[in-house]
């Protein structure tokens, strides 16, 4: 009963901010998808970054007065010959399954249904070090590590997508970030604070931020 009023509460309090971020940007009928170029310039363990169509996209671009809302890691798959983005997302896994971390190609991470603007970027280290860190989040994904809820940065048996990435760098030895936070009502998160994609995109540690071209559909 708690936990369907805890999830009522922050369903309530996400519509909310929705509707004061429509009326603060506007409707727009442009509708743009990402094209995925540049792809020979990417590294092992680079950040990828997307704004969605759904509600929580416009209650985290409105919150951080940023342009994307998700984050996740760049990895080759040698097998299949795609580079893949490793992250951690609510509301994607099959109906009735638990929703864990997952490696997915990045034609279905920029699906048009799911993003309607996308970059990468680079933090300042060397190539092992990347690799090492889109490796501890491929071991996460391997454990099947249930997305995070309550976006407790505090418990490590569950991860949102900029807690997954900032952990995948802080256990290299990179903070990620630069220490700022946001203040969100408890009901949404469940330490009153929380690391948004922006968080780590502005962050002393990046090197650059490259936004993928887009086209109008």
């Amino acid at each position: 009963m708690a936990r369907n009023m805890k999830k009522l509460t922050k369903s309530l309090f996400t519509h909310g901010l929705v509707l004061l971020s429509i009326l603060m940007v506007g409707c727009t009928m442009r509708h743009e998808t990402v094209v995925l170029t540049g792809q020979e310039d990417f590294r092992e363990g680079d950040l990828i970054f997307r704004c969605g169509y759904g509600a929580e996209s416009k209650v985290v671009t409105a919150a951080s007065q940023s342009v994307y809302s998700h984050i996740g890691l760049l990895h080759y798959d040698e097998a299949s010959g795609e580079w893949m983005a490793v992250h951690a997302v609510p509301g994607e896994a099959p109906a009735g399954e638990k929703e864990v971390l997952k490696a997915e190609p990045l034609h279905e991470f920029f699906a048009s249904e799911r993003a309607e603007k996308g970059a990468w970027a680079r933090v300042n280290c060397s190539d092992s070090v990347a690799a090492a860190a889109v490796a501890y989040a491929l071991d996460k994904v391997a454990q099947q590590v249930e997305f995070d809820n309550d976006y407790s940065l505090g418990d490590t048996t569950s991860l949102y997508c900029t807690e997954l990435v900032w952990q995948a760098y802080l256990h290299q030895g990179i903070e990620l970030g630069d220490g700022q936070r946001h203040d969100v009502p408890m009901v949404v998160c469940k330490e009153g604070d929380c690391l948004f994609p922006s968080d780590i995109e502005k962050c002393s540690n990046i090197i650059f931020v490259q936004p993928l071209k887009t086209e109008n559909r």
